[in-house]
C-alpha cells in the first residue's frame, strides 16, 4: 500500500518538478549575460519571458496549494508557507536583478557622445 502512495505522490510532484527545472534552464543564460550575447538577444528575450512566466505560474499554483488546501479543514504545514514566501521573494529578486542587469548593459553600450540638440 505504501508503494502505491509513493508512486502517486511522485506522479503528482513530477510535472511541477519538470516545469521548475525547465524554467531554471530557460533562465540560466541570464545569470552571466554580456555584450557577446547581443547576437542572440531576440532568442534570449523569449527565453526570459517563457522562463519567468513558468515561474510565476508555479508560484500561483504553490500559493493556491498553500492557501486553499484540498480537503476539509486540512492544515498546511508552516514549512510549506515559509517555502512559498521564499519562492516568491526569489522570483521577485530575480526579476529585479534582470532589470538592473539589462539597464546596466544598455548604459554600457549606449553611445557616450550623443548630441541631443542638433
Amino acid at each position: 500500500m505504501k508503494n502505491i502512495n509513493s508512486k502517486s505522490k511522485l506522479i503528482r510532484i513530477l510535472p511541477e518538478a519538470i516545469s521548475f527545472i525547465l524554467a531554471i534552464w530557460l533562465l540560466f543564460p541570464f545569470i552571466r549575460i554580456s555584450r557577446l550575447n547581443f547576437g542572440q538577444a531576440k532568442i534570449l528575450v523569449y527565453r526570459l519571458f517563457v522562463g519567468i512566466t513558468i515561474l510565476i505560474i508555479l508560484l500561483g499554483k504553490v500559493g493556491f496549494d498553500v492557501f486553499f488546501p484540498q480537503g476539509v479543514a486540512k492544515k498546511v504545514s508552516s514549512t510549506k508557507s515559509i517555502l512559498f514566501i521564499i519562492f516568491g521573494i526569489l522570483i521577485l529578486a530575480f526579476v529585479v536583478y534582470i532589470i538592473i542587469q539589462a539597464g546596466s548593459l544598455f548604459l554600457s553600450t549606449y553611445p557616450q557622445n550623443t548630441n541631443v540638440n542638433q
